[in-house]
């Protein structure tokens, strides 16, 4: 004798919403995951790069070498004179720009330290220098 059932008549039923549940955070983790292996991961070659030439008349120059050695204008400055230099420079033109020329094999924290003690003595107005692709 067979019996009928009629839950057994509807044939098999998938619940959708914990499957698309899971999918969704498995797409949250491999997101994550990916930039932060890249973040890792990238080689950045800084100095190059497109924009908008800017012609500026008077300004101040300083040089970052490979050598980590500091230049503002073609005189070598120590780094302990570097905030004094700079100062007197602003109390001379006050509204002047700096150009930042950095080169690419220079330290990063030396190029931070200029940055530094130029907002130290009041210069605000930045362009760091580089070479169009």
């Amino acid at each position: 004798m067979k019996f009928s059932d009629k839950r057994n008549d509807r044939g098999l039923e998938i619940n959708l919403t914990p499957l698309i549940d899971v999918v969704f955070l498995l797409l949250i983790f491999f997101m994550v995951s990916t930039t932060f292996i890249y973040t890792n991961a990238l080689k950045v070659d800084l100095p190059k790069a497109k924009g908008d030439e800017q012609t500026v008349n008077k300004n101040i120059v300083v040089v970052v070498d490979s050598n980590n050695q500091i230049f503002v204008g073609k005189k070598k400055v120590p780094k302990f004179a570097l905030y004094r230099v700079m100062k007197d420079l602003k109390e001379k033109n006050p509204n002047i720009p700096i150009i930042l020329q950095a080169d690419k094999n220079a330290k990063h924290g030396t190029v931070v330290f200029v940055m530094d003690q130029c907002k130290k003595a009041g210069f605000d107005r930045f362009t760091i220098a580089v070479e169009e692709e």
